[in-house]
C-alpha cells in the first residue's frame, strides 16, 4: 500500500515486481502460446501474443473508464462473460486434445484454416473473456496507488502503462522463445504429448472456472 500522496520509485519498483510475480504465472495464456508456436511456428505464436496483450490493454482501459468494476459488481455480467470464457477454454482444450487424438490414430493432422488474424484473435478472445484481468486492476492495482489522496488518474495510467510493458515483455520473449523451438515441437511425438498435455490444462482451467462462478 502506497501511503504517500505522490507514486514513489519505491513503489513503482514494488509494482513492477507484483506485476511480473503475476504475468510470469504459468496459466492459459502460456499455454495457448506454446501449443500455437508448436502447431504453426513463431508468426503464429507472435501474433496470438499480440491478441492476448490487446485484451490486457482493453481490461486496463475498462478499469480506468471504471466498466470493470460495474462488471464485477453485476454479479449477472460477471457470470455471463465467466462462463463463456470457461467454455472458450474447455472448446480450445477439446481440440488440442482432438489433434492429440488424431495423431495418435494415424490419421492427418488437424490443420489450423486460421488466416493471419485468427491466431491473434484467439489470443484476444481468450483475454477478454477473462474477467479476473480486470479483476486484477480492481485488486491489486489499487494497492499501489497513493491514499491520502483521491488517487489521480495519471497515476493509475502510469501503473496500467507498467503492467503492459510488463506483459508485452514476458508474452513476445515467451512467443519468440517458443518459436525459436517449433522445430524440435513440431515433431509427431513432441507434438502429439504437448497438444494432450495442453489440452487436458485448458480444458481443467475451463472447469475450474465453471466450478469458481
Amino acid at each position: 500500500m502506497n501511503n504517500g500522496g505522490v507514486l514513489t520509485i519505491l513503489t513503482l519498483l514494488s509494482f513492477t515486481a507484483a506485476a511480473a510475480v503475476v504475468v510470469i504465472v504459468p496459466g492459459p495464456d502460456q499455454a495457448l502460446l506454446l501449443q500455437t508456436s508448436a502447431a504453426s511456428g513463431r508468426p503464429a505464436a507472435v501474433r496470438a501474443a499480440g491478441g492476448v496483450l490487446l485484451g490486457i490493454v482493453l481490461w486496463g482501459i475498462a478499469s480506468v473508464v471504471g466498466l470493470s468494476a460495474l462488471l464485477a459488481n453485476g454479479s449477472v455480467a460477471f457470470l455471463v462473460v465467466s462462463v463463456i470464457g470457461a467454455a472458450y477454454l474447455i472448446w480450445l482444450g477439446i481440440n488440442a486434445l482432438r489433434s492429440a487424438m488424431s495423431a495418435a490414430a494415424g490419421a492427418a493432422p488437424i490443420r489450423d484454416a486460421r488466416g493471419r488474424t485468427g491466431f491473434f484473435m484467439r489470443g484476444l478472445l481468450m483475454n477478454c473473456l477473462n474477467p479476473k484481468i480486470g479483476l486484477f486492476y480492481l485488486s491489486i492495482l489499487p494497492q499501489f496507488l497513493p491514499s491520502s489522496a483521491t488517487p489521480a488518474v495519471s497515476d493509475e495510467l502510469v501503473l496500467f502503462a507498467i503492467y503492459v510493458t510488463v506483459s508485452a515483455l514476458w508474452l513476445f520473449g515467451f512467443a519468440f522463445a517458443a518459436g525459436s523451438l517449433h522445430p524440435i515441437l513440431n515433431r509427431p511425438r513432441v507434438k502429439r504429448s504437448l497438444d494432450s498435455v495442453v489440452g487436458v490444462i485448458l480444458v481443467g482451467l475451463g472447469v475450474m472456472a465453471l466450478v469458481g462462478v
